[in-house]
């Protein structure tokens, strides 16, 4: 969602407050080894492309098939309803699908994954700029064809609020071979909370599935990153990207008994686009943003360029 203290000025005073509240938030909480380092990050501006579907115009989430490699999925942010686009990489239009019975509130971020030998997506509306939300939502259904029209009427909700006190979140990860979904929250401050939840079973059904009580989240750990908009794996790495307005955050997978928050990510500049705030990593380590704005642009930092 629209931050409206994106970009801001800050006062001496304030900085003073900030750096008193920020110092008492350490006490609890787990942080990276070392504050992230520096990478090669050029872009290439050959590689932009714009969505050429009017419709996209907040693009606050981006996926890719897992039943095309070539096509991605994205879809708005709070104010429309709960529909996904599809795109190829060039930004033509190929398909689309509705929620059935879902009444978006704020749809931040997706994730695309295999379970059970089975192409799903998640669909996480969790945003809460004011931080007033008692639960936030996510999405589990099986991706439609993303070369077609449809609409998706047998989807799983599971209801989640944090231990701690609702907050703002805009990135999400699903990592099949841990079972956890992961949740990463949005701070002006540079801390971005870390919540784990259990990947739910592929349930088959025609209609609706909502869990009956919310899930509780205790926090596992926080990354020293202000402003976290999105995240994704690199499926050929097995590295978790992050990114927020201005860079992205490559962190090496799990290793061992190490979690990925727990090495030193590489930070990267990304382009320089209106407000980036959706990625997804193809097969090949190729990382690709979106940015609100109409026309949406579409851009790629590859690998090489990493």
């Amino acid at each position: 969602m629209k931050d409206a203290s994106h970009p801001v000025a800050w006062g001496n005073g304030l900085i003073l407050v900030a750096l008193v509240i920020f110092a008492e938030h350490l006490s609890s909480v787990v942080f990276a080894d070392e504050v992230p380092k520096s990478g090669s990050g050029k872009f290439d501006s050959a590689s932009v492309a714009t969505l050429e579907n009017a419709s996209v115009t907040e693009s606050s989430g981006l996926a890719f098939s897992n039943l095309s490699s070539d096509l991605l999925w994205t879809h708005n942010d709070s104010g429309d309803s709960a529909r996904l686009f599809a795109f190829d990489r060039n930004g033509k239009t190929t398909g689309g699908c509705e929620l059935a019975a879902v009444d978006a509130t704020d749809f931040e971020d997706m994730a695309s994954f295999v379970q059970d030998s089975v192409a799903r997506l998640v669909v996480a509306d969790v945003g809460d700029n004011g931080s007033v939300r008692p639960f936030v939502s996510l999405y589990f259904f099986d991706e439609p064809p993303p070369d077609q029209q449809t609409t998706v009427k047998g989807w799983t909700r599971i209801d989640v609020r944090y231990a701690d006190g609702p907050r703002d979140c805009e990135a999400i990860l699903v990592d099949v071979r841990r079972g956890v979904v992961t949740l990463i929250t949005k701070s002006f401050l540079p801390v971005a909370s870390v919540y784990e939840l259990p990947l739910p079973k592929r349930v088959r059904h025609n209609g609706d599935a909502t869990a009956a009580e919310a899930q509780v989240l205790a926090r596992v750990a926080a990354l020293p990153i202000p402003l976290v908009t999105a995240a994704d794996h690199d499926p050929a790495a097995g590295d978790v990207i992050l990114t927020n307005y201005f860079q992205m955050f490559r962190y090496a997978g799990d290793q061992n008994d190490k979690a990925w928050w727990q090495s030193t990510p590489t930070a990267i500049d990304l382009p320089r686009l209106k407000q980036i705030e959706a990625v997804a990593v193809d097969r090949n380590g190729d990382v690709w943003v979106t940015s609100e704005a109409s026309p949406t642009p579409l851009a790629k930092i590859k690998g090489d360029q990493q």
